[in-house]
């Protein structure tokens, strides 16, 4: 629920941040401009992929390419440690240019500390010390990205796309005092010159935020029943006017699989997102706002499958 917040991940990509509040706004000091789009190569031109022995490039000059202790290839605690790019074949269209993992400490507070650990874009986890206890500010989102931007500057129109399924396994291993979700965040837009300007949240597990973190209940939907997705009430919230978020109301899922074009294209056909509307990035992970010392988020699977 914050401006747009970006800095380059390699020289070839702009990372785009979380913006959902916990509950209330971090200070506005912390905000920057709006983000510039990335170039990258489109997702259809289908790459070989493979699980195995990841492609990195260029990196935060904090972040460790070898393996450590626990066997993951990439830990970095920079605030802006990037790790990737990777090529994994359980995200379409991921051909080495274009799938991260990130630290994203966009907001942190003095004192907040946080070590991501990487093996694959599917597999990855985080230690947070995000201070002070009771803080209701996002300071960080530690996600894994996909780029969908394509090579002439354009986002990947929705209408070329039969299918987005996107799965997933987390764990935030919440005490009483975390205040975090775990969440999509997918930006949109409609040509170059509209590139990330729609922002699109799905919440699928929130520990301690109430309904949309107090953002605006507009309507209700069913999504799932084939392909297999389990069959959802979600709600639809709308901050300050501008992003957008599908929450699962008392119905928390820690391992599961939505439907994300269908919940994308309802809210275009519904007049929240404007027609033509084309995708220019996924991402998922958590939004963490405070924790009582350090608190292990983990993923365990994460994929997007697409045609």
């Amino acid at each position: 629920m914050k401006p747009k917040r970006v800095w380059p991940a390699i020289a070839t990509s702009l990372t785009i941040l979380a913006l959902t509040g916990c509950g209330q706004p971090a200070p506005t000091a912390a905000h920057s401009a709006a983000p510039l789009s990335p170039t990258v190569s489109p997702t259809s031109a289908s790459p070989a992929q493979s699980t195995a022995s990841p492609s990195y490039g260029p990196n935060s000059t904090s972040a460790s390419q070898a393996p450590n202790e626990s066997g993951a290839s990439c830990v970095t605690h920079a605030a802006k440690g990037s790790c990737g790019p990777y090529r994994y074949a359980a995200i379409t269209g991921s051909g080495g240019s274009s799938t991260y993992v990130l630290n994203d400490m966009w907001a942190a507070n003095k004192g907040t500390a946080q070590a991501l650990s990487v093996w694959n874009p599917g597999h990855w986890s985080v230690v947070a010390n995000a201070r002070p206890v009771g803080y209701t500010g996002v300071q960080t989102y530690p996600d894994a990205q996909q780029i969908y931007t394509r090579s002439d500057n354009s986002p990947d129109p929705l209408s070329g796309f039969g299918s987005i399924l996107s799965s997933f396994t987390e764990n935030m291993n919440a005490t009483g005092a975390t205040s975090a979700e775990a969440a999509y965040d997918i930006w949109l837009g409609q040509s170059s010159s509209t590139n990330y300007a729609d922002e699109v949240m799905v919440w699928n597990d929130t520990v301690h935020r109430g309904t949309c973190g107090g953002a605006t209940v507009k309507a209700h939907a069913s999504f799932g029943g084939s392909h297999g997705v389990s069959r959802r009430r979600w709600t639809l919230c709308e901050y300050a006017g501008k992003e957008l978020i599908w929450y699962l109301a008392n119905d928390n899922e820690r391992s599961g699989t939505v439907n994300l074009l269908a919940m994308l294209t309802w809210l275009e056909t519904h007049g929240y997102l404007p027609a033509g509307s084309g995708l220019n990035q996924i991402d998922y992970g958590f939004e963490i706002c405070s924790t009582r010392g350090p608190e292990t988020f983990t993923v365990s699977r994460f994929a997007i499958n697409s045609t």
